[in-house]
């Protein structure tokens, strides 16, 4: 059985994320990949970064890495209401000044995927979707969108971030293809609920008696207050702090 750690949306949480390398160090996981959104909304973009860097972690970019990195002005998040495009607004400006030259630089070269393979498996990590940076493949889609959509990405295993939620769904393609779907929620910014950080373990079989996809989601205890407290200490709006403690 191969067992890889999958993690995403930190969004400058390095508490979040330090308590998630240290999950992932515990259960002894020999590979683990991030799918991007690195910074954003957090209290510490520059110490997530260096963290991320400095432990060589397989990295992807997610849509604020892309926007903060190659300075476009706009993270290319959805925003709707007014109150939330204004806390993404001062989330970018801060998220921007708080980053070096070298910081944006690294973060503009991230690849926009990463392609494995196991045991005939194709596995397509991306952060929004195969075709679009920031699209959300929400547990709502329909079996048969997300089955076209593995098939142009010539795929059988999609790993995804964005949504902050994490999700496992086994559909069928093409001429009874098995497809997998996995989302590996959020360590900084969660959105299901529960404020403690995600990560999720990608189990891949190694022969017919095993299963050949499978995934369990962990859940990581972090100081979630002190976090909130620092969003409030950077001048950030006290809305990022809210939802953060809510989940």
């Amino acid at each position: 059985m191969r067992r890889i750690a999958l993690f995403s949306d930190v969004h400058g949480n390095l508490a979040a994320l330090d308590a998630v390398l240290g999950d992932i160090a515990a259960a002894e996981l020999p590979e683990m990949y991030c799918l991007g959104d690195l910074v954003g909304y957090g209290p510490n973009p520059a110490g997530v970064i260096e963290r991320v860097r400095s432990l060589a972690i397989p990295t992807i970019a997610g849509n604020y890495d892309d926007g903060v990195g190659n300075r476009r002005g706009s993270c290319g998040c959805y925003y709707a209401t007014p109150a939330a495009i204004a806390d993404g607004e001062a989330s970018y400006a801060f998220t921007d000044a708080a980053l070096s030259d070298s910081d944006h630089d690294w973060l503009a070269q991230l690849p926009a995927q990463i392609r494995l393979g196991h045991a005939g498996l194709r596995i397509l990590l991306v952060h929004g979707s195969p075709r679009k940076i920031n699209e959300y493949l929400l547990p709502d889609r329909t079996d048969t969108f997300l089955a076209r959509l593995a098939d142009e990405a010539e795929a059988d295993v999609v790993c995804v971030g964005h949504v902050h939620i994490p999700y496992h769904r086994v559909l069928i393609a093409a001429e009874g293809r098995r497809v997998d779907y996995v989302s590996c929620g959020s360590v900084g910014k969660p959105k299901d609920g529960d404020a403690r950080a995600t990560w999720v373990e990608l189990l891949l079989g190694d022969d017919e008696s095993e299963e050949p996809v499978a995934t369990l989601t962990h859940r990581v205890s972090y100081d979630v207050g002190a976090v909130a407290s620092a969003i409030r200490s950077a001048g950030l709006p006290e809305r990022i702090a809210a939802a953060l403690l809510g989940g």
